[in-house]
């Protein structure tokens, strides 16, 4: 039988990530009062259009402690060093990383973008998939909403 869609209140699956400079850590090390887990492509054309409301979420909350973080799978991009340029390329200021493409499935991902938000404890709080007219404002409102919970 096949994993059943991961939804609100499950804990969230560990899995590697690797920096631009080739360091490696696991989800579940990342520290903080919750954090925001943005799948995206160098393919879409939606993840691009969100970054800058993704840039102002890192600047709001890095002094509340949320971690922020962009994932990309390595079917698109081979190279941790790539991540830099993709970064430099597209404005992203928050941390990029690398996973491997069997994560898609961990994750029913299967569009562009999808954010997933944890609490401290790595339990999903919310899932977004896609965009809306107020992504900023819709997950501002969650991340706050977490941090009044800790």
């Amino acid at each position: 039988m096949g994993q059943s869609a991961l939804k609100k209140g499950d804990f969230a699956p560990n899995f590697s990530l690797t920096a631009w400079n080739g360091e490696n850590i696991e989800v579940y090390q990342l520290k903080g009062n919750g954090i925001l887990i943005e799948f995206l492509s160098t393919k879409c054309f939606a993840c691009d259009y969100v970054i800058p409301d993704i840039n102002k979420l890192y600047g709001k909350f890095k002094k509340e402690n949320i971690q922020i973080i962009g994932i990309l799978f390595n079917d698109e991009i081979k190279e941790p060093q790539k991540l830099f340029e993709f970064a430099k390329n597209r404005g992203i200021q928050y941390p990029l990383f690398l996973c491997d493409v069997k994560i898609k499935k961990l994750y029913n991902i299967y569009g562009f973008p999808n954010f997933f938000i944890l609490n401290r404890e790595k339990k999903i709080v919310q899932i977004y998939r896609g965009i809306t007219e107020d992504t900023f404002g819709l997950l501002s409102k969650d991340l706050e909403i977490l941090l009044r919970r800790q």
